[in-house]
């Protein structure tokens, strides 16, 4: 019994660490959606960064979450930029989104 506790111990770390990376990319994608439906835009596409981050590269944390969007706006048109969601020392527990347009 001795021998198997530390695969166990490996085993649960491993498994609760997974679950929590999937609850926040399923947490920041939830918060990206509200941003959308609150501005009132139709997100076209959406890709998670986690290395080029745009205009947050140097002020995001770890547990925000940052996609590239492309969206289209209530009157029609295309807009491109980054929205980071959750709060920097929250991270996406919080219900937060700021974007960053291309012009």
């Amino acid at each position: 019994m001795e021998e198997t506790t530390p695969v166990i111990l490996v085993a649960v770390v491993l498994g609760l660490g997974l679950t929590m990376m999937m609850w926040s990319l399923s947490r920041g994608r939830q918060i990206l959606e509200q941003w959308a439906q609150t501005g009132g835009y139709r997100i076209v596409s959406s890709e998670y960064r986690w290395l080029r981050r745009g205009p947050f590269f140097w002020t995001t944390s770890k547990g925000q979450m940052v996609y590239y969007v492309v969206v289209q706006t209530p009157d029609g048109r295309t807009r491109r930029g980054y929205v980071r969601c959750g709060s920097f020392f929250w991270g996406v527990v919080r219900d937060k989104a700021e974007e960053r347009w291309e012009e």
